[in-house]
């Protein structure tokens, strides 16, 4: 199973298309700000399962929850924006949260900076923002309970 890992997408949902297209994902998981774009994603691929949480600047959305726990077989992952989390001064809250959750994989945004690190067996991937000039993304490949990550830039010139 292939996850398309977006975050931080401010309203430039061509950009999310875009790597759609481009990584023929089973399912998206997207990180917030803007937790919006993901409805425009559902609209336009209503076949492809999405999974969200919001981020800081999703001030009034009170449905879509601050984290969630997803279960693909045996592999859980833990998907917050990341802000609840200080993760622009460090991981550690992070690592504790995923850890408790017991969680193979820790996906995270809100800083911007793409991140593929895998830590004492706890893969955290930041995809990076998928809005902006230098847009990027991550992938989570899922197969008979083993994980790969590693995280893409979107050329737009493509």
């Amino acid at each position: 199973m292939k996850l398309l890992v977006l975050s931080d997408s401010h309203r430039e949902t061509e950009h999310m298309l875009l790597a759609i297209r481009k990584e023929r994902p089973d399912a998206v998981v997207h990180l917030g700000d803007h937790a919006a774009d993901a409805d425009a994603i559902a609209q336009e691929c209503p076949y492809l399962p999405l999974y969200r949480v919001r981020g800081n600047c999703d001030y009034y959305d009170d449905v879509t929850p601050e984290q969630a726990v997803l279960h693909f077989g045996k592999v859980r992952i833990l998907a917050v924006h990341g802000h609840r989390y200080g993760v622009k001064t460090g991981l550690l809250r992070l690592c504790y949260a995923a850890r408790e959750k017991e969680a193979q994989v820790a996906l995270f945004g809100h800083t911007h900076r793409a991140l593929c690190a895998l830590e004492d067996g706890l893969w955290l991937l930041n995809p990076g923002a998928c809005g902006g000039r230098a847009p990027g993304y991550g992938i989570v490949e899922l197969e008979n309970g083993a994980v790969k990550c590693c995280v893409k830039e979107l050329y737009l010139e493509e």
